[in-house]
């Protein structure tokens, strides 16, 4: 057996001999370092969630009538632009009728204060009663006051003209129409459905044992087709669905960052945060199942530390393994480095976090 032995280990010898010399023959391996720190950290749980907007509205008629014209589906459409008419002729008549019945009221008021005049001058001559002077006088309040009355009557269908022209509340895409032209309308009805593309948030539904670990103004991760991204918690619904147990997130989305409809998964603290070690996420490198990342030696080569991973956010990653806070991590070159190699630092961000 000794003698079995002697060849198994020369051989072995030989062949570490050999990758020294590889690793010593290997140029040095150009590389940036990051370095460890120590951050707040806590296990997630993901949860589906939806891209919704903030102002979604089916906007409703304010008058009866026939519909003349409404906007098309997929309409852009500016706040204040018109997207329904219902006809006005009748409230054109109404409104005609309305002046002429105040002009008839100060035709009837200035005749009544010329008889006032009159009379008064007859009542100075002891030639006229006072009581036929106050008939007068009480018939040109009641006139002054039907004048007001028929001025309300006048700015209100003024008001319901203007509301014949249905406007946009806020600059949107028209995504439904309820009605068509040709249909009669009422007040409350529903004439189309009005979405704001720009104004959106993300909604999400979760367990209450998790909301309770979020607040408003927490940062969390979303991610949707292969993208990530880090959005912060706009508000919660102060009270959950007894029968769900479940309570609603809103989260804050940058215009354009993402579709309405679109389906995100959510990252969220399930329980108390705790300090564990960050490093950016480009340090990990996956061989074989394996996670490990590469630090730097005394003697300026690579060694290979194991590390197991925990709750991420952007651009960092809590991990678990033989690190330690100042510790430099290989952020970019890790990929193709193997344990011992030279290494040449270009760039050592020591204030990375």
């Amino acid at each position: 057996m000794k003698k079995l032995t002697h060849p198994l280990l020369i051989a072995s010898l030989l062949l570490g001999g050999m990758n020294q010399v590889v690793l010593a023959q290997q140029p040095e391996a150009i590389v940036e370092l990051a370095t460890v720190s120590e951050e707040s950290a806590s296990s997630v749980v993901k949860l589906p969630g939806t891209v919704i907007s903030t102002r979604d509205a089916h906007i409703a008629a304010e008058i009866s009538g026939r519909l003349t014209w409404v906007a098309q589906v997929g309409d852009h459409v500016e706040q204040g632009d018109v997207i329904a008419r219902i006809d006005d002729h009748l409230l054109q008549l109404k409104m005609r009728n309305d002046k002429a019945e105040i002009a008839r009221l100060e035709a009837d008021i200035q005749y009544n204060k010329r008889q006032i005049g009159r009379l008064q001058k007859l009542a100075l001559q002891n030639n006229m009663a006072r009581s036929e002077i106050d008939e007068v006088e009480s018939r040109l309040e009641m006139l002054l006051q039907e004048q007001r009355i028929a001025e309300v009557e006048l700015d209100r269908t003024r008001y319901n003209l203007q509301r014949a022209e249905v406007k946009a509340p806020f600059p949107g895409v028209i995504a439904a129409r309820e009605l068509y032209t040709g249909e009669y309308t009422s007040p409350g009805d529903p004439l189309v459905r009005l979405v704001d593309t720009l104004q959106v948030e993300i909604s999400v539904n979760a367990p209450l044992k998790v909301a309770r670990y979020n607040r408003p103004g927490s940062e969390v991760e979303v991610a949707a087709n292969g993208e990530k991204s880090v959005s912060a918690i706009r508000g919660m619904v102060p009270v959950g669905d007894e029968r769900s147990r479940m309570m609603e997130l809103r989260l804050s989305v940058e215009p354009g960052q993402w579709m309405i409809g679109e389906a995100v998964t959510v990252e969220l603290p399930d329980n108390a945060a705790s300090t564990a070690l960050s490093i950016p996420r480009d340090a990990l490198v996956l061989r074989e199942n394996n996670v490990f990342v590469y630090t730097v030696s005394k003697d300026n080569t690579a060694v290979k530390v194991p590390v197991k991973t925990l709750a991420g956010r952007g651009s960092r990653i809590a991990v678990e393994g033989g690190l330690a806070v100042g510790d430099a991590v290989v952020v970019r070159g890790a990929e193709r480095l193997r344990e011992g190699q030279a290494l040449k630092v270009v760039s050592n961000d020591l204030a990375a976090k």
